[in-house]
């Protein structure tokens, strides 16, 4: 069994990741609204390494290889998931416009549900890398809040005391 990697080293390049993807959605938002798409590529990486990280916390050995998020997140501890769905939820409940989100378009809230957002999102590094070249089937697919994926994740991977003084603030 090979040893497991350091959830120290994976943890710091997650949150390198967020980092990036927090500075490309302010870049997003003015005239550079092309940095969308390399944003979500970033979040892509970021969800995948907070999940191999939780699951090297959880487990103490290697994680599983692979990019589907929802295998990643289905491997970890129920503690974990569980921690995870709630700081989701949370998130989702503090935001002024999803909070109403029934209200202002109801079709989206589908997308506000971890579970049904985990799925859509599962393998976005696989098939939304290169969003000039969608397959048919991934343009008519449910999208999702990458950034509510990461920051849930991101919340839960935090609170664990083993990386106390790692992440920024």
């Amino acid at each position: 069994m090979p040893k497991p990697p350091d959830y120290r080293e994976i943890y710091q390049l997650a949150e390198h990741y967020s980092e990036a993807s927090r500075l490309l959605e302010e870049q997003a938002k003015g005239k550079e609204w092309g940095c969308s798409a390399p944003k979500l590529f970033v979040d892509s990486f970021a969800v995948e390494l907070y999940l191999k990280c939780l699951y090297v916390l959880d487990r103490n050995k290697a994680h599983p290889y692979g990019h589907d998020w929802e295998k990643l997140f289905n491997k970890l501890l129920p503690q974990t998931k569980t921690a995870i769905c709630d700081a989701f939820e949370r998130i989702v409940r503090s935001d002024p416009v999803l909070s109403h989100l029934d209200v202002i378009n109801p079709e989206a809230l589908k997308l506000t549900d971890f579970n049904r957002s985990l799925k859509a999102a599962k393998d976005t590094f696989e098939k939304r890398r290169y969003l000039y070249d969608l397959q048919p089937e991934v343009l008519k697919s449910e999208w999702f809040y990458a950034h509510l994926l990461r920051e849930a994740i991101r919340k839960v991977t935090r609170m664990d005391v083993r990386l106390a003084g790692l992440s920024k603030p």
